[in-house]
């Protein structure tokens, strides 16, 4: 492989990549809409706590930080200053199916910062060799937390 097709297979994951970002960024606030919260997408560069800017029908503001997978890898989080307001939503995108209309639901993993930090410290832990160049924890950690909406601000 030249260099040349080397840069356009880059350029295509990484395509690929912002792609699987905002469909799940846009699925995590369809649902948390759905489920009776005001949405506000954070905008830029500039804005280091999260993805979304969320309302509680409380009226309750919390922050909630998307983190999207096409395929079963590794969730990407790294650590952040800790907060009692913000969460995570990590989306499993469906695969395409051949047939649209057999469509595989999405999956929705939802974490308060705190046991996001705890999965990134365990799995550190557990793989020194990794040397923590690429924080995160793997796919299946994420497991117990499907689905859990109620944990989130009412």
């Amino acid at each position: 492989m030249n260099d040349q097709d080397r840069d356009m297979t880059q350029l295509k994951g990484a395509a690929k990549g912002r792609q699987t970002q905002w469909a799940t960024q846009f699925l995590a606030a369809a649902e948390l809409i759905r489920r009776g919260y005001t949405v506000s997408f954070t905008q830029g560069n500039n804005t280091p706590v999260a993805d979304l800017m969320v309302g509680a029908p409380s009226s309750k503001l919390f922050w909630v930080d998307v983190k999207g997978l096409s395929a079963k890898n590794a969730w990407l989080v790294s650590p952040k200053a800790a907060r009692d307001d913000l969460f995570y939503v990590l989306v499993l995108l469906s695969p395409l199916a051949e047939r649209p209309e057999k469509r595989v639901a999405d999956r929705f993993f939802i974490l308060s910062q705190a046991e996001a930090t705890e999965c990134e410290r365990a799995y550190r832990e557990a793989h020194p060799g990794d040397k923590g160049l690429i924080p995160g924890f793997a796919f299946g950690d994420a497991a117990r937390f499907e689905d859990q909406w109620e944990k989130l601000p009412a």
